[in-house]
């Protein structure tokens, strides 16, 4: 079986990235905000390639996307 160079990447990052929190886990605070904002900016960014790949409308600012948002769904 030949070795995929990208699945041994994106195994590399996470196990990183898993080291990186055990290392910071006296900083559970600031680790938990790292993850939040890296979770909200990976979640706008694949929302907006989704969006600009099936054509819809995408917002620039998301800020005033997630008001919209909330209005246009009751």
């Amino acid at each position: 079986m030949p070795l995929d160079p990208l699945a041994i990447l994106v195994a590399s990052s996470f196990t990183a990235g898993c080291v990186a929190i055990h290392a910071l886990r006296r900083l559970a605070d600031s680790v938990t905000l790292v993850l939040g904002v890296v979770a909200y900016g990976l979640a706008t960014a694949l929302c907006s390639l989704a969006a600009g790949r099936n054509g819809v409308f995408v917002l620039h600012d998301p800020i005033h996307a997630w008001g919209l948002v909330t209005v246009a769904h009751p």
